[in-house]
């Protein structure tokens, strides 16, 4: 039985005093490497978009919103998370207050949780550089210094170009490799890279591109032996879930885009609808249903693993702290900062060891790069507490 909220120790950080200045909103555009091509979107920039906290004794701490620039992973995008910081979210923030009256007041936004999430990874930013403990510090669980990552690869035009490109991913040492797909694309591209890679731990994500009628599809990659199919369907259609796993009980099933509350992983997890869970710390609102979501998977022995692979080096260290309460995960989507971004605001960018694995042994905050997030700033907003 999932044991209520009110009785888990990191509830006690609601009764910190607190105090704001201004939140401070920077829209920055991140270069990548190279395109990213998956089910929803190319993309050929990462639009990022962080919040600073600012107390009234000129500290700060900083938190990423990881919503996309459209509203076609989720009903988040950062011109509306602007909106929705400068015309909701401020106006409900205490000048002086605690934690708790922060969550209150966020709670009263209905969904938006990427953007009310960076507001408070903002204020448990500052806490930390400050030396206080936040949520993730005191989850009871076990921790791990060693972040076991994998790597997610976009569509692919043709099957040689795929193999190449998963060929140098397990050449650089990635755990897993997951893969991008759509119903419209052909199976050569997966059945070719199955057959150079017969043993690798391979995962399909279809970002939510699947509908009924292409339920053979799906029933057909159970033949490429998967880790998972992410996301086969629209975030609500749970009914769909239920009967591919009627059709096909051995293809597993991880959910993302459906599960943005506790209560959504609950009842998916008592429908039968998914195997694993996906967990993004920005997706389902933040640090407390964070911890409530590891509660829940710890107790009910639901595997699970974290995502958010195009967060700049400010949301990555955020989605590793998480990661490093799984202990017992194959691999996260969490590659280091090289493999997306040709810079990042981290002065010390995230990196991978040989093995695979990220060295999370010091997980303090950000040392910011405060002249490189100056260059790629595009817009700049001060919000001053009312």
């Amino acid at each position: 039985m999932h044991q209520p909220l009110k009785e888990q120790p990191w509830l006690e950080v609601l009764e910190r005093k607190v105090d704001l200045a201004r939140l401070e909103i920077l829209e920055l555009h991140v270069p990548q490497v190279e395109p990213f091509r998956s089910a929803i979107a190319v993309r050929n920039e990462r639009q990022a978009l962080f919040v600073r906290w600012w107390n009234q004794h000129g500290e700060w701490g900083i938190g990423e919103c990881s919503c996309r620039p459209d509203p076609f992973f989720s009903g988040e995008f950062v011109s509306g998370a602007r909106s929705i910081l400068k015309d909701y979210v401020l106006p409900l923030l205490p000048k002086k207050g605690t934690v708790g009256q922060v969550v209150e007041a966020l709670g009263r936004i209905r969904g938006w949780p990427f953007t009310t999430s960076a507001v408070l990874d903002a204020l448990f930013d500052l806490g930390r550089r400050q030396g206080l403990p936040d949520p993730l510090d005191l989850w009871p669980g076990q921790r791990i210094d060693h972040i076991p990552v994998g790597i997610s690869l976009g569509l692919f035009d043709r099957p040689e170009q795929a193999v190449e490109r998963v060929d140098r991913a397990v050449a650089d040492g990635y755990r897993r490799v997951k893969l991008k797909i759509a119903p419209s694309m052909s199976r050569d591209t997966l059945d070719a890279i199955r057959q150079a890679h017969p043993d690798l731990h391979i995962g399909l994500d279809a970002n939510g591109s699947c509908t009924a009628s292409d339920m053979d599809f799906l029933v057909g990659l159970a033949e490429l032996k998967p880790s998972a199919v992410e996301q086969p369907f629209a975030p609500r259609r749970l009914d769909l879930c239920l009967r591919l796993k009627k059709l096909r009980p051995d293809l597993r099933i991880c959910l993302d885009e459906s599960l943005d509350d506790i209560g959504t992983l609950i009842s998916a997890f008592e429908l039968g609808a998914l195997d694993e869970v996906n967990i993004k710390p920005g997706r389902i609102g933040g640090s407390f249903q964070v911890c409530d979501f590891l509660d829940f998977c710890a107790r009910s022995s639901l595997p699970a693993w974290v995502g958010g692979m195009f967060e700049t080096g400010v949301g990555r260290l955020a989605n590793l702290r998480v990661a490093a309460r799984l202990p017992s995960a194959e691999a996260h989507d969490l590659s280091p900062s090289s493999r997306y971004f040709t810079c990042d605001v981290s002065r010390q960018p995230i990196s991978m060891a040989a093995n695979g694995t990220i060295d999370l042994s010091d997980d303090s905050p950000v040392d910011l790069d405060l002249e490189t997030m100056a260059e790629l700033t595009v817009d700049r907003l001060e919000l001053q507490a009312a």
